[in-house]
């Protein structure tokens, strides 16, 4: 793990909550990260974890995803650095969920919220190694409004004949307008699929969806070692006595 300074180049907002941050990578400090890695912001007294979104093809920037944390200090914190900040402290690469080759199984990637970081980074690293096997992406919301990649996503599809993109409102009432999916974004996967046993999924959200997204797909088939979600490393199950 490195620990680096890094200029904000950059700074824009997808929609009202969500903005796009382009971090440069000082010259002379190369960095090596693996597709679905995230790093550390640095701040005086903690550190924080943010997925990488940029693909690691793309060489003397990174880019992340931040948008507020509903009743979290840190995130007030990582909000005030943002409006006033000229450069971040950052720690990378962290993490043993990620993607370093292309993958012989049919694939499924799961983001909730600004978990489609973490996918969007596996994807953007996949497309442009011509993947034989589909690959699905479904991307679970509360309402319409987050679905800030959608014209992105929308492109791969056209990019890659494999690949399909599966957007998810869980709670519809907020997007009147809306005419998609709906329900929990686990489910809408057990509802295209009854079986999962010849699957890789990598999944980014809280502990309590990855480890529901778990329990469940386990009974539809999957071997344990087919799910990948940092999750598991950072909020692992306690062990049964």
């Amino acid at each position: 793990m490195k620990s680096l300074n890094c200029k904000i180049r950059s700074i824009e907002r997808y929609n009202a909550t969500t903005r796009r941050v382009i971090l440069e990578i000082p010259d002379g400090e190369p960095i090596s990260f693996k597709a679905g890695q995230y790093l550390n912001i640095v701040l005086v007294d903690k550190r924080c974890p943010f997925s990488i979104a940029s693909s690691p093809d793309i060489e003397g920037s990174l880019e992340l995803h931040i948008r507020p944390t509903p009743n979290s200090a840190d995130s007030v914190e990582i909000e005030k650095l943002l409006d006033s900040a000229t450069s971040l402290n950052i720690e990378i690469p962290i993490g043993d969920c990620f993607v370093d080759a292309t993958i012989d199984s049919p694939l499924i990637l799961m983001g909730a919220s600004t978990g489609i970081t973490q996918m969007k980074s596996i994807i953007e690293f996949l497309l442009p190694r011509g993947p034989t096997q589909p690959i699905w992406l479904y991307w679970g919301v509360l309402s319409a409004q987050d679905l800030y990649l959608t014209e992105l996503c929308l492109s791969w599809e056209e990019q890659y004949s494999g690949f399909t993109f599966v957007p998810v409102v869980s709670e519809p009432h907020r997007s009147p307008e809306w005419q998609g999916r709906t329900g929990l974004l686990l489910d809408a996967v057990l509802q295209d699929f009854d079986q999962l046993n010849d699957m890789q999924v990598y999944v980014s959200g809280s502990p309590g969806m990855v480890y529901a997204t778990y329990d469940r797909f386990i009974e539809h088939g999957i071997d344990a070692k087919a799910i990948f979600s940092d999750v598991f490393a950072y909020a692992p199950r306690a062990q049964k006595a």
